[in-house]
């Protein structure tokens, strides 16, 4: 393709680098309207259910107070 434009003036291969780039976007438009068709279902989001451990239910179970996040100083 280059030894064929070798010969061409700039505006000339402007014009056809134009037309190509216009070919171009056509194509990935077309593409992107083929798989926006084909639509991936959602999957649901696995949720983090968080509960007491087993150490605070032992805390709680001989008085002691959870909420001072065994801060000893």
């Amino acid at each position: 393709m280059r030894l064929s434009m070798a010969s061409l003036k700039a505006a000339e291969v402007k014009e056809i680098g134009s037309s190509v780039m216009a070919i171009a976007n056509e194509k990935l438009k077309a593409e992107k309207e083929a798989t926006a068709g084909k639509k991936k279902t959602a999957t649901k989001k696995k949720q983090l259910h968080v509960t007491n451990s087993k150490d605070d239910d032992i805390a709680l179970a001989y008085g002691a107070d959870v909420a001072d996040d065994y801060d000893f100083m």
